[in-house]
């Protein structure tokens, strides 16, 4: 029988009604469910409750909105196995499946579905004395460059690879990959990037300058962000807090030799999910 790990948020699925749900249809389809031994709601479901993730899973499933899927992901990059999303946020563009639609696992027993291979970004931080750092995590969507205080406005320096040098003051620097294009950075006004186009996108968070565009760089871009100014960044991967760079350091951004395994059922391209995500929000549907 093969095994699934599940990853529920209790904070989305109140009494892990839907976790249960799930449960339910991966047991009749021959598979495993498996839990951390915490969630005690379902350890009578028939599912088989850990300690420590096995080694033998060959999915891990997440239940939840999509910060639920970027703090998941540390896991299925570290059993290397592919990620697959049930939404119970709001938006859930990392999500491949929505709670009314849980059916459609019927099509992991037969096959019926693609592994999606999608890049990472990873960072690293330097100081003059020498001293080095790199991040434990690396971005499923973004790395962003921001004041100490989150408010206030902040001078960075960016170059690339082949020493092109732009000078931005701003609220914040935004680095994307791929599906990162249709998070904070589709916010900060960024293009939207097809998420099998490897590439860095970086946009600007309301700049003090007449040059407000995003730049997208190929795939094997090193881009150097420095601080040249007198305030504090902070530098965080998917919203965690990674650094702090202070005048004079600075960070390299990259993409990862690591990339995430996702699950899709190929039901809808990319735009048409972004599309369908946005008239919901607007609530035209």
């Amino acid at each position: 029988m093969k095994k699934i790990i599940l990853v529920p948020n209790p904070n989305k699925d109140e009494s892990l009604m839907v976790t249960a749900a799930v449960i339910k249809k991966l047991l009749s389809l021959g598979f495993l469910p498996c839990l951390e031994r915490k969630f005690v709601e379902v350890e009578k479901s028939g599912a088989e409750m850990f300690d420590t993730p096995p080694a033998d899973a060959e999915l891990l499933i997440v239940l939840g909105g999509d910060g639920s899927v970027i703090d998941a992901s540390r896991l299925a990059i570290g059993l290397d196995i592919p990620l697959l999303g049930i939404n119970l946020g709001k938006v859930g563009y990392l999500s491949e499946v929505e709670t009314q639609n849980i059916d459609v696992l019927d099509r992991l027993a037969t096959g019926d579905y693609k592994i999606e291979n999608k890049m990472l970004l990873t960072v690293e931080k330097y100081s003059s004395n020498g001293a080095h750092e790199v991040s434990t995590r690396d971005a499923v969507n973004d790395v962003v460059f921001s004041h100490e205080d989150y408010f206030g406005i902040s001078d960075f320096k960016l170059e690339n690879s082949n020493g092109d040098r732009l000078i931005y003051r701003a609220d914040g620097l935004i680095l994307a990959t791929p599906q990162g294009s249709t998070a904070y950075s589709l916010s900060a006004g960024g293009p939207i990037v097809a998420h099998d186009l490897d590439s860095i996108t970086v946009t600007p968070v309301c700049p003090h300058s007449f040059f407000n565009r995003s730049i997208i760089y190929g795939k094997d871009e090193c881009i150097k962000i420095s601080n040249s100014g007198e305030a504090v960044l902070n530098v965080s991967v998917d919203g965690r807090l990674f650094a702090k760079i202070s005048e004079g350091e600075w960070c390299v951004v990259k993409k990862s030799d690591t990339r995430i395994k996702m699950l899709t059922f190929c039901e809808n391209n990319m735009l048409s999910v972004l599309f369908k995500k946005i008239k919901v929000l607007d609530g035209t549907v």
